[in-house]
């Protein structure tokens, strides 16, 4: 079985994280869908909450893995707080599926879209308290889960990202 936490390190820990974003047509594909599934799962636990919530607070678990995203991330200002927290998050994910709170396959994997735009270069910052600037445009975040909830799945595979980038 795979270890997820060891998993969600070792991704986290090849992120490079520049000052330089490379414009990629994908990258909309990607946070669209990381909100998408955000929303649907604050949806089943009928919670409201911004777009970058606990999952470990919203299963009602409490986890401190401050100490290892710190231990990951230890060039001061890489990554920007709203990266590094979502990273955070994605631990949380991973060891929430570890210890069996959250079964793996249950629910869409909220963070892999957004780990996935990391890897690819991308970066995130909260703009005005109300859009999420991912540097060549942005989402509005307020009424974000009316507002993403509604949309179709989209394909994250590798293979179609590639595509649209080509495109």
């Amino acid at each position: 079985m795979i270890d997820t936490i060891e998993q969600a390190i070792t991704r986290l820990s090849k992120i490079t994280w520049s000052t330089s974003e490379l414009k990629k047509k994908s990258s909309e594909l990607l946070i669209t869908e990381y909100l998408r599934r955000g929303s649907l799962f604050l949806e089943i636990y009928s919670i409201e909450s911004g777009p970058f919530f606990s999952p470990a607070q919203v299963l009602g678990t409490n986890l401190d893995l401050e100490d290892v995203i710190t231990s990951i991330f230890t060039e001061p200002g890489k990554p920007n707080l709203l990266c590094k927290t979502i990273c955070l998050r994605y631990l949380e994910w991973a060891s929430l599926v570890k210890k069996g709170e959250i079964i793996d396959g249950e629910y869409q994997d909220i963070y892999e879209p957004l780990i996935k735009y990391f890897e690819r270069g991308g970066s995130l910052r909260i703009d005005q308290g109300i859009y999420l600037d991912y540097g060549y445009g942005a989402f509005p975040i307020d009424n974000w889960r009316e507002r993403y909830i509604k949309l179709q799945a989209a394909d994250i595979s590798d293979e179609n990202l590639k595509k649209i980038d080509t495109e």
